[in-house]
């Protein structure tokens, strides 16, 4: 999807609710996210950036196992506290991608929450989508550059996946 088409789109779900014709009102936004909230209408986003909330938690886990769960926990928790239910039209953006694909986290908690009155946003810098580093890497280094963005995608279709024009 285009980013005008997008953004005419997000004008129009924060008016009223739309019935979703692809999976759920689920995308992938690949850009800069001040791009984003600065062309959305005022106050529609709130933002869950999982640096953030992970950089609050009072538990150290043990493994990574026990830190996926944590993190679950902590999130199932943000959302139930911050973004409670409500019949007017909203959208979550969603930062730091990189720690759900860490430890492996579903993406069901926020396809749950997707449906004619909530737009669910995942954000992924475009660096990130595409990571090339500086220098070369050790041999016995694997990099994987779009993993992240291979990730998000399991579960969004290719039309809610907003590039660059």
């Amino acid at each position: 999807m285009r980013r005008s088409e997008f953004f005419e789109f997000l004008n129009r779900f924060a008016e009223q609710p739309i019935p979703a014709t692809l999976n759920r009102h689920m995308y992938l936004w690949v850009g800069e996210i001040d791009d984003l909230l600065s062309q959305s209408p005022t106050g529609f986003i709130k933002r869950l950036d999982l640096h953030m909330l992970c950089g609050s938690l009072t538990k150290t886990p043990l493994g990574d196992k026990a830190a996926g769960r944590v993190m679950s926990d902590a999130i199932s928790e943000w959302i139930l506290r911050e973004f409670s239910a409500s019949q007017r039209q909203r959208a979550l953006l969603i930062t730091g991608l990189d720690l759900l694909y860490r430890y492996h986290l579903p993406l069901s908690t926020f396809i749950r929450l997707a449906n004619e009155n909530c737009m669910i946003i995942l954000s992924l810098s475009a660096l990130d989508a595409n990571f090339h580093p500086a220098k070369p890497l050790p041999s016995y280094v694997q990099l994987s550059p779009s993993a992240i963005l291979k990730y998000a995608a399991t579960e969004i279709s290719e039309e809610a996946i907003v590039k660059e024009e």
